[in-house]
């Protein structure tokens, strides 16, 4: 017999995780690295939010008509110098939007300090025969309100709006038409586009009367009775029928499928 092995017996073996030199040195540079593009982070944001160099320097704005240059100026002089990041376009917008003309308004930005203005205008649609408190002319525009027409304007050849009186809202001291008519006014404006009424010759005066309302068109042309409703389909019949009916006569659409006519010696 061989003698017996009586070395004694081991225990397994258990791998053990220990952080190494290298490990820890690995974290911190990781560590280091992060505070690093932090403090770069906030340091070029201070930079932004405080350097001349995003002072806001130019204002530009495009084309523009009815509003007076004064007034937009007052307005964008204002945001000179302000800082392009803080300044929001919202604020320049509600600051714009007080403009009496203005709509549709966009504002951008342009780094690193111009900001860039674009709207359109209201257009106005009727000429009113009254004049507002400080004797400027006035003039209703596509949203119903009512505007002195610029002074530095010759005032554009619109149709005269006769018969309605207007007054300051109590809300947003808007001037707007009288509200038994205003809504009236805006349908016939809309059916006097939508018809093509204008192709036929220029329009004179829109008037209103208790029994609705009368188109006086220019030249001698005529007159339209369309009364108080479905001012389309009444335009609509006179623009089918215009080119069999003779000149000056006034013309009541007030009744379906027919056209009254009658001889008038003075429009």
């Amino acid at each position: 017999m061989s003698p017996q092995n009586n070395r004694p017996a081991t225990s397994p073996g258990y791998a053990v995780r220990r952080r190494t030199e290298k490990s820890r040195r690995g974290l911190w540079l990781k560590f280091s690295a992060v505070a690093l593009v932090l403090f770069l982070i906030s340091g070029g944001v201070f930079y932004a939010l405080n350097s001349s160099f995003f002072s806001v320097v130019r204002v530009e704005s495009g084309s523009y008509r009815f509003t007076v240059k004064d007034d937009l100026d007052q307005v964008l002089t204002g945001y000179l110098g302000r800082n392009i990041w803080t300044l929001s376009e919202t604020q320049v917008s509600s600051s714009l939007e007080s403009l009496p003309w203005v709509r549709d308004l966009k504002v951008f930005k342009r780094l690193p300090g111009t900001i860039e203005v674009d709207f359109r205008e209201w257009c106005p649609v009727l000429a009113l025969d009254i004049q507002s408190e400080t004797g400027a002319s006035l003039v209703m525009v596509e949203d119903g309100r009512v505007l002195e027409f610029p002074g530095h304007l010759p005032l554009a050849a619109l149709p005269v709006l006769v018969g309605v009186s207007c007054a300051r809202g109590s809300d947003d001291g808007a001037m707007r038409l009288d509200p038994a008519w205003a809504t009236d006014v805006l349908d016939l404006v809309d059916a006097m586009a939508t018809t093509g009424l204008e192709t036929t010759g220029p329009i004179d005066f829109v008037v209103a009367r208790p029994e609705g309302f009368a188109i006086v068109l220019q030249q001698g042309q005529g007159r339209l009775l369309v009364g108080h409703e479905k001012f389309a389909d009444r335009l609509a019949r006179f623009m089918a029928a215009r080119d069999h009916l003779e000149p000056g006569l006034q013309m009541d659409l007030r009744f379906r499928d027919r056209i009254t006519c009658s001889r008038l010696d003075n429009l």
